[in-house]
């Protein structure tokens, strides 16, 4: 069978904080016992024994009342010696203050009658004070005449006036002040709201989270020059906007390129100088200090880059970096201050150095876009080692031109030379040249292609290596030659190379019988190859107007026949130096002969035979 749970629903009795009262509880024991000298302890321990012991009236009510008195003494009893403590304590508290009145009227008294004091004065204050130290007087009021009241109450009523034109002035100062400080706070957030609307981003300082800042530095630059691309925004004494690069900032500085020719400098960058009004000097500021910390980084990363290029001759003095160029030149990059610059003393300018610091910023703007590029992807399995931070290619490219630029030349040069020989001997030699900077300045300015498709075809020409190609129209009209120069300093190239191509439609000439191709890695081999097979060329053109005369041998630089109505032979070569052009007739049999004509590269004028060659070989 279940058990049965009974729950009570009534209310916990609360707790009447007016019977836990002193006042209540004296008040309960004097109805119960009387007054309190008629209750002892002994009378009370009594009572306890006798309600113990159950001696009380029969009845099942008494017999309850019996089993609750012991408790109700003991709580009688407690209450009662709660109250004696509360009441002897302030009795103390009344005692000591009653004393300390007492001493305080003895000690007035002292001084006009000591003896009376004296007999009152509590020993404590006997022992530690002197009678007489503490007196009193009364003081009778002076009488004041009404020309006095009067007085007294215009000064007061001045002095309040004087209080209300200060309350007055202090509040319409505080009003101009205010009015003055909305002009410049005005002021500034209007700048502040320029600076935004140019597209440069705002944001918290990191170290002062109630000044504004403005971020000008670039995401990818290494830590050192990410960390400074910060700078606060504050406001001068006039409300105009200042631009705070803190105390780490060393001034605006730019990348500097000068020719130097024996040491000396004889071209340097274009200086630019642009009129800034005052509305746009703080973007301006902000647009300098860009360009500034983005130059340094470009000039910490050159000097990285150069101490790995000490075998192309690259060298590093103090804070400049030293390029060979054209004999006895050399390119200087370093990192100068705009005052430093403009001290300068004037001298040339060429686009050459122009274009060198535009393709060393375009080039480390493109490293910045790997780097992110990089990031963007997934990273790679942690390792223990760190991975060192890679070296930006800048000067390779800048470099790989330079040598590129130094063949090319040294070829054109020499080709050119050898057209005006031939030319002086009646020979045609055309030359067609392409090279891959030249088109890519026409297809920049000239290209219909958006401006995204323009940029990624600029920096493909500026990081790949650079290369030409000419063509060679050789004298006999029917052979040509095909030279591409490629440059780069990746293994295994590490320099230039010299590809040829030779193209001959006429399959029994001498040239038929050389390499349709061949690869050199110096300019020297390939002007003796061009000049063997301009020889060749010119013995073709000369046995294309003569069916008399044959070839010697395949490669040889003469050709032979027979005297006609003799047993003699007769024998002409061509001989084609760096300096002249020379033709030799010789007559072989009972009667030897020989006779010479040359022509040099200064023109027919310029001392060489007059006639042609084709004239000269028609007299034989």
């Amino acid at each position: 069978m279940a058990e049965s749970l009974s729950l009570s629903l009534q209310a916990f009795p609360s707790v009447d904080k007016d019977k836990q009262s002193l006042q209540y509880l004296i008040s309960r024991i004097n109805q119960q016992e009387g007054p309190f000298r008629n209750v002892t302890e002994e009378n009370l321990e009594e009572e306890i024994q006798v309600l113990s012991t159950g001696e009380a009236e029969d009845g099942q009510d008494d017999a309850l009342e019996t089993v609750e008195e012991p408790q109700d003494l003991k709580s009688k009893k407690e209450d009662i010696s709660t109250a004696r403590e509360e009441i002897l304590k302030q009795i103390r508290q009344a005692s000591t203050e009653s004393s300390m009145a007492l001493d305080f009227v003895s000690l007035l008294l002292s001084k006009h009658a000591p003896a009376a004091a004296k007999s009152i004065m509590s020993q404590h204050l006997k022992n530690n004070l002197t009678n007489g130290v503490l007196g009193g007087e009364v003081v009778q009021m002076p009488q004041i005449s009404d020309l006095e009241k009067r007085h007294q109450e215009m000064v007061s009523i001045g002095w309040r006036m004087q209080s209300l034109n200060n309350a007055a002035e202090s509040l319409l100062k505080s009003a101009s002040r205010l009015e003055g400080e909305v002009g410049r706070e005005t002021t500034y957030w209007n700048q502040v709201l320029a600076v935004k609307e140019k597209g440069w981003p705002l944001s918290r300082l990191p170290r002062e989270r109630h000044t504004l800042a403005v971020r000008y530095g670039f995401a990818e630059a290494y830590s050192d020059f990410h960390d400074r691309g910060v700078a606060a925004l504050r406001r001068d004494g006039d409300g105009n906007l200042v631009l705070d690069r803190g105390f780490t900032s060393k001034g605006d500085r730019q990348i500097r390129v000068r020719i130097l020719q024996q040491g000396k400098p004889i071209a340097s960058t274009t200086k630019v100088t642009e009129n800034t009004s005052e509305n746009e000097s703080v973007e301006k500021e902000i647009l300098n200090a860009r360009n500034s910390i983005f130059d340094e980084e470009l000039h910490h990363e050159i000097h990285r880059e150069a101490r790995n290029l000490v075998n192309q001759g690259i060298r590093c003095v103090g804070t400049s970096v030293l390029i060979p160029f054209e004999n006895d030149k050399q390119i200087e990059i370093d990192l100068v201050t705009p005052e430093s610059s403009a001290s300068e003393d004037i001298i040339g300018s060429s686009p050459l150095v122009d274009n060198v610091a535009t393709s060393l910023r375009i080039l480390l703007s493109y490293a910045h876009r790997q780097s992110l590029q990089s990031r963007s992807q997934k990273p790679p399995p942690l390792r223990e080692s760190r991975n060192s931070r890679p070296l930006y290619a800048l000067l390779k490219p800048v470099i790989e031109y330079f040598q590129h630029r130094s063949h090319v030349q040294s070829l054109h040069m020499f080709l050119e030379q050898l057209r005006k020989k031939l030319a002086v001997a009646g020979l045609d030699l055309a030359i067609e040249t392409f090279e891959s900077f030249q088109d890519l300045a026409v297809a920049s300015s000239a290209t219909n292609k958006p401006y995204n498709s323009a940029i990624e075809t600029l920096l493909q020409q500026l990081t790949s290596p650079p290369h030409s190609t000419t063509t060679l129209h050789l004298p006999d009209g029917a052979t040509t030659v095909k030279i591409d120069i490629h440059t780069a300093l990746h293994p295994p190239t590490l320099g230039s190379s010299f590809h040829v191509i030779n193209n001959n439609i006429l399959p029994m000439s001498p040239i038929a019988q050389l390499p349709p191709s061949a690869q050199y890695s110096s300019p020297a081999p390939l002007e003796n190859y061009i000049i063997h097979t301009t020889t060749l060329s010119i013995l073709q053109y000369l046995l294309s107007n003569s069916s008399t005369w044959c070839a010697l041998s395949p490669h040889s630089n003469s050709i032979m026949r027979n005297r006609p109505g003799s047993r003699d032979r007769e024998m002409v070569s061509v001989v084609l130096e760096r300096e002249h052009l020379g033709l030799t007739w010789q007559r072989i049999g009972r009667l030897n002969d020989q006779e010479t004509w040359t022509w040099d590269y200064l023109g027919v004028e310029g001392g060489g035979e007059k006639r042609s060659l084709m004239d000269v070989f028609r007299t034989f």
